[in-house]
Parts: structure tokens; C-alpha cells; sequence
């Protein structure tokens, strides 16, 4: 029977789950525990709270499946209840969240419309980027500052793997707000990413020998 379910796509698995079968419950868990769990961690940053989070979801999902209507698909329906259960474990917490206005990383543009700041040439150190572990690390914090609105549609999208028509099933906006809240979650991330890389990339200054030697001669 496991094996058969493990088979299974999602609608024969909801009506496995909707006649009360244990092992159907089992067999969701194991397709989407993991992606519900990484989806709240992203959204609760920290353990605790997305542990709380993950519990939350798959209690309603087994509460609720008897109403779920099937209008969308099963991983749409979950990550749904995941999306609700996280921003609500964060007010139930009260946590203090620490975001800023993604305005404040927008591009700044002049008045003939052109980039007051162009974006730095990565390519010749792509690899070196990639193997970066302060720069993953900066990222992610990055990541963790976008405003909940914002950060949820990247997460869903850029990091889960979502269509732009599958994350608006989920949070229920249209296909065009997601579009836009990615387009400036994108350009927010790359905004910050660009004043880490200059920051970290100035000349450094150097001990000068001929200074050295006239200082000497002095």
C-alpha cells in the first residue's frame, strides 16, 4: 500500500486523506515536510518558530482535508495553510521584526532617468562569488531583511521553485503583483549585494617603500 501511494499524484493521495487513511498522512509528510519546513524557516527565521510553524500546518492539513475543495492543487492548498501558519506563530510571538524599507535599496535614478550608481562588473570573479562564504552568509541575511510581503513572494518563487501562477494561488494575488513584488525583492537583494561588493572590494592601502625611505631620509 505504501508503495502505492508513494505512486500516487496528488488527487488519488487527497482521497486516500478524505477516507482517513493513516498512511496517507504519512505520505504527505514525506513529499512536502521538508519544503514546508524551509518555506516557514525563511519567513520565521529561527528554528523555534518555524518548528512551531511546521507543526501548525500539517495539524490543519489533517484537521481540514475533509473541506478542502480541491479548486487548487494539493501543494498550493499547503503551502497556503504554511504561509498563514508562519505569519501567525510571528504575531503570536510578538517577535521584534527587524526589516527595512525596501525603498531604501531601491536604484537611485537622475533626472534624464539613468543610474546614478551603475551595478559593478561580477563576471571575472563569478566562481570566487559563488565559493564566497561571507558573501552567502550577507545574502542571506538579506534575504531575511525583506519586508514579509516581499520576502515571502521571494522565497515561494526564487527559492522553492514556485511558478509566478502557483505563488499567486498561495498568497491569492494576481500573477502581475507577484511579478512586481519579485521584480523589487530581486532588486533589492542586488542592491544590497552591490554595496557589499564595493564595499569589500576598495584598494586597500598599501605601505609605500619609497615613502618608507623618505620618511628614513628626513
Amino acid at each position: 500500500m505504501a508503495d502505492t501511494l508513494q505512486a500516487a499524484d496528488d488527487t488519488a493521495l487527497v482521497s486516500q486523506l478524505k477516507a482517513g487513511r493513516e498512511s496517507a498522512f504519512e505520505e504527505v509528510l514525506r513529499r512536502y515536510e521538508k519544503k514546508v519546513y524551509s518555506l516557514v524557516r525563511g519567513l520565521t527565521r529561527n528554528d523555534a518558530d518555524a518548528q512551531d510553524a511546521l507543526q501548525e500546518t500539517f495539524l490543519s492539513v489533517y484537521k481540514k482535508i475533509g473541506s478542502f475543495k480541491e479548486a487548487s492543487s494539493l501543494s498550493t492548498w499547503i503551502y497556503r495553510i504554511a504561509v498563514n501558519a508562519a505569519l501567525m506563530t510571528i504575531r503570536r510571538r510578538k517577535r521584534h521584526d527587524r526589516t527595512v524599507s525596501i525603498d531604501e535599496h531601491l536604484p537611485e535614478f537622475d533626472g534624464d532617468g539613468h543610474r546614478v550608481m551603475a551595478l559593478p562588473d561580477w563576471s571575472p570573479d563569478a566562481a570566487g562569488i559563488l565559493l564566497n562564504k561571507e558573501l552567502s552568509h550577507y545574502l542571506r541575511e538579506s534575504i531575511q531583511a525583506l519586508e514579509p510581503g516581499y520576502r515571502t513572494v521571494f522565497i515561494l518563487r526564487d527559492q522553492e521553485g514556485l511558478s509566478n501562477e502557483e505563488v499567486a494561488a498561495v498568497l491569492k494575488l494576481s500573477v502581475p503583483a507577484v511579478k512586481s513584488r519579485l521584480h523589487r525583492a530581486r532588486l533589492f537583494l542586488r542592491e544590497r549585494i552591490k554595496k557589499y561588493w564595493w564595499g569589500t572590494r576598495k584598494p586597500r592601502a598599501r605601505f609605500s617603500e619609497s615613502g618608507k625611505g623618505a620618511a628614513r631620509g628626513r
